[in-house]
Formats: C-alpha cells, sequence, structure tokens
C-alpha cells in the first residue's frame, strides 16, 4: 500500500509477519555498526531467506524481521502495484508509520493495509525509553491483562499501571534514521564511484580534445608559415643577393676611392717648395703616407705650407743632418681626407 501522498511506493509488512529485537551497538565503533547489525541477522532469524529494516536510535537497532520468501515482487505486483512501482516498493513493517511514542508503555491496534477490508489486525505492545522501541509484543487479539501485566514487569513496571492505547491512523512516511557523512558515502559509494569515473573520463577527454585542437591549429599555422616561405623564397634569394652585391660594391668603392701610390707621389713631388729635394723613403697605408725628403736647402715651414692644402694632416718631424756634410733630412707624415 501507499498511505497517504506518500513520495515512495511502500509495500507495508503486517506487524504479525514480523519479529521484533532491539539490540545495542554501543561497544561497536560508530562506522561499523551497521556492518555489525547485519551480522547479527542470520543469528536472529529463524527464516531460510531474511527481510529486514532497521531504525537506529543513537547505538540502538530497532530491527524488524521477516520471511522475504512471503514478500516477492510478483506478490506486490498481484496486490495491484503498477510493474514499475512493484519492482521499486520499499517494504517496510507497519510499526514505523505508526507514531514514535513517548517513555512509557502503550498498546497500538494495527491494521491491515488500506484497500483490504479494513478490519484490525491484532494489537502490539510497546514499552518505550529515550526515544526508542525497547521492545515490542505482538498478539493477534488484544492481550489480556495478564499478558499486559507480564510485558510490564518485564521492564520493571508496576502490574497495575495504565497501559495508554494508541488507535492514531497510519502516517504518510515510516520513521528516519539519522544518516551520518559516512553512512551516506556508503549508501551512496558506487554511484559516486561512477559519477567521480565520470568526471575524470570527462575531464581527460576535455583535455585530450583541446590538446588536439592546439596541436592542429599549430599544424595549420606551420603550413601557412611554408607556404608563404614557398612564396617569399624568390624574392629572400634576391634579397640576400642583392644585398651581397651592395656589401661588394662598397668594399670595391672604398678601394677604388684611395689614391694611386703614384699619383700621391707625383702630387707630392710637384708641391715640394724645393727642386733640389729627392725621396729617401716612402710608406703608405691606409691613407696615411709617411716619407723622408732630403733637400740641402730644407725648410720645414715651407714644406709645410706647401703640402698642407693637398692633405688633410700635415706633421714634419726634426730634421736630420745627412753623412758627411750631406743634404739635411726631414719625415712628413700625410694624411688624406676622407673619401
Amino acid at each position: 500500500m501507499a498511505p497517504g501522498q506518500s513520495r515512495h511506493a511502500h509495500w507495508i509488512v503486517g506487524r504479525g509477519l514480523c519479529l521484533y529485537r532491539c539490540e545495542s551497538f554501543a561497544h561497536v565503533a560508530p562506522n561499523r555498526r551497521r556492518a555489525a547489525m547485519r551480522l547479527q541477522l542470520p543469528v536472529w532469524s529463524p527464516f531460510a531467506n531474511t527481510g529486514h529494516h532497521c531504525v537506529w536510535a543513537g547505538a540502538e537497532a530497532m530491527v524488524w524481521l521477516w520471511d522475504a520468501d512471503a514478500v516477492r515482487p510478483a506478490a506486490i505486483a498481484e496486490a495491484g502495484f503498477e510493474p514499475h512501482h512493484a519492482a521499486t516498493a520499499h517494504v517496510l513493517p507497519e510499526t514505523v508509520f505508526h507514531p514514535r511514542q513517548a517513555d512509557g508503555a502503550y498498546l497500538i491496534n494495527c491494521t491491515t493495509p488500506a484497500g483490504q477490508d479494513g478490519q484490525e489486525e491484532g494489537a502490539e505492545l510497546q514499552f518505550w525509553r529515550g526515544g526508542t522501541l525497547l521492545d515490542s509484543f505482538w498478539s493477534p487479539d488484544p492481550p489480556d491483562a495478564a499478558r499486559q501485566a507480564a510485558f510490564l514487569q518485564r521492564h520493571g513496571l508496576p502490574a497495575e499501571i495504565q497501559v495508554a492505547a494508541s488507535t492514531a491512523p497510519l502516517a504518510a512516511e515510516p520513521w528516519a534514521s539519522p544518516v551520518s557523512p559516512g553512512d551516506w558515502l556508503a549508501a551512496r559509494e558506487w554511484p559516486l564511484a561512477v559519477a567521480a569515473t565520470a568526471l575524470l573520463l570527462a575531464a581527460a577527454l576535455w583535455h585530450e580534445a583541446r590538446y588536439w585542437r592546439v596541436s592542429a591549429a599549430a599544424a595549420a599555422v606551420e603550413a601557412e608559415f611554408d607556404a608563404r616561405q614557398g612564396e617569399l623564397g624568390p624574392a629572400l634569394v634576391g634579397r640576400d643577393e642583392l644585398l651581397q652585391l651592395r656589401r661588394r660594391a662598397t668594399a670595391m668603392r672604398g678601394v677604388l676611392a684611395e689614391p694611386s701610390q703614384a699619383r700621391l707621389m707625383g702630387l707630392v713631388d710637384q708641391a715640394l717648395p724645393s727642386p733640389a729635394a729627392r725621396f729617401e723613403r716612402w710608406r703608405y697605408q691606409q691613407g696615411e703616407l709617411r716619407l723622408v725628403v732630403a733637400d740641402p736647402e730644407l725648410d720645414p715651414l715651407a714644406y709645410v705650407q706647401a703640402l698642407e692644402p693637398h692633405f688633410a694632416s700635415v706633421e714634419v718631424g726634426a730634421s736630420r743632418q745627412g753623412r758627411a756634410g750631406g743634404a739635411e733630412s726631414i719625415e712628413i707624415t700625410l694624411r688624406q681626407a676622407p673619401p
């Protein structure tokens, strides 16, 4: 049945088909309590194939057990559920749809699922303490005073205490257990692993696609560069040849701009102020001419005045007397103006 406007389809197992046990797992680490509870199921259950539902209240496990062979998807579908609802229906005990109680003893009237005859189906004695259903006893008929007294005395309550009766209708949703982060992760371990794997795969594919996109763009740029190189190749070769010819022409112009030594010698000979002068030594290198002139009528000032109009600079060294009273000689350094 699906009581009220529930968020899920519920198949409610009548209380008369369930066994109930409340067990404390305070001695077990919180993250291992659910596993420890499942290990106890074969010990608690008399059924070959056990269905169960557990609600936790701190370290206390409130567990209902039933015969899973009697509650099959086929039987749920036969009860009128749609096929997809039958396959996903939550199988839960009837007790978890009754209200939780305050501390004390209560008598709860159990009912068959709505849509059947709607008649009461036995009664359940409950003992609550601190929000935990510590004990539960079901009987097909309302328990008599002796049965109630025995139930109360089992929990240290006086036999004459009045058991409070409850006839509240079934709730739309069952009791909920507080879920710790560890429990939440454990319950969703496989979907989270699949989601993480899908996320990593998507990131890897994105990076791979980005790599190939960049590689393709680089290949396109390289191909364009090669094409441009092919088009500009002849022009670049021509430019290199032109630059080489220009350098060669510049060098040749520098060489040609240098006057010949014969011309220099004639120029100096014509400029000498004394017809008796003669060249004793001559050396020319990189625009600088050094010569030694012997002249019996040597006048250094006259030499400077005669040569200055033809050269950029004229330097006259000290005069020296020739051997055996010969003519005096003088060293003159002449520098040409730049071409």
